[in-house]
């Protein structure tokens, strides 16, 4: 009898140390498993990074070339510079220069959030960083986009399409002249170059911390 029941303990703890050890490894699985999938989720948004940076690069050169634009049509009002020296197509196309609004491409980031991989990152700094620039600059993109589209529709459009209809570029002069967009001019200046160091250049750095983290991780 005695022999039975220890070859029966032996047994049940033979049992019991099996699926301990299939749970283990298949615990282990997923792990490996749930890294792996991280890592094609990094990667994927370092190449969002890579395109936002990219972006941030062409609406702040677009912006600049409308601040440029708008600098022009001061010195126009204020008699600095000479109509003989006028270049038409460069002072009075694409209007629009100055409409451009940039918003992060957060694609890949939603799906590793969503997916709960996220939570298995282990660098501290780069949970950080990834929240800074995808939770809460995202807030602040929204904020300030709309703010310069309410601009942008109030003055901005009206401008554009009274300018657009000049033929001449002797009308186009005179309204410039007449001071009847003098306000929106320097306001537009202002929110211009606000937008471009509060939301450009900010969100240029925070890009570039957040993909060098990555390449930390990715490498690894």
């Amino acid at each position: 009898m005695k022999s039975l029941l220890a070859r029966g303990g032996v047994e049940f703890i033979a049992v019991l140390l099996g699926i301990s050890l299939s749970l283990y490894v298949d615990e282990n699985s997923k792990k490996k498993e749930i890294q792996l999938a991280l890592q094609k989720d990094l990667i994927s948004i370092r190449a969002d990074l890579k395109k936002d940076l990219y972006e941030i690069q062409r609406i702040d050169s677009l912006k600049t070339r409308g601040l440029n634009q708008l600098n022009l049509y001061l010195d126009i009002i204020n008699n600095k510079i000479q109509l003989s020296n006028l270049d038409e197509e460069k002072l009075f196309s694409n209007y629009g220069n100055i409409s451009y609004t940039f918003f992060p491409m957060g694609s890949s980031y939603l799906v590793s959030l969503n997916s709960g991989r996220i939570n298995y990152i282990d660098d501290l700094e780069l949970i950080i960083v990834l929240s800074k620039y995808y939770q809460n600059s995202y807030e602040r993109i929204k904020a300030n986009n709309f703010m310069f589209d309410e601009f942008l529709n109030k003055h901005f459009f009206k401008f554009r399409s009274i300018m657009q209809n000049q033929k001449r570029l002797e009308d186009k002069i005179l309204i410039l002249k007449s001071g009847r967009f003098n306000e929106f001019i320097l306001e537009a200046i202002d929110r211009i170059s606000a937008y471009q160091s509060y939301v450009l250049h900010d969100m240029k750095n925070s890009a570039i911390d957040l993909l060098n983290i990555i390449e930390n991780n990715v490498d690894k």
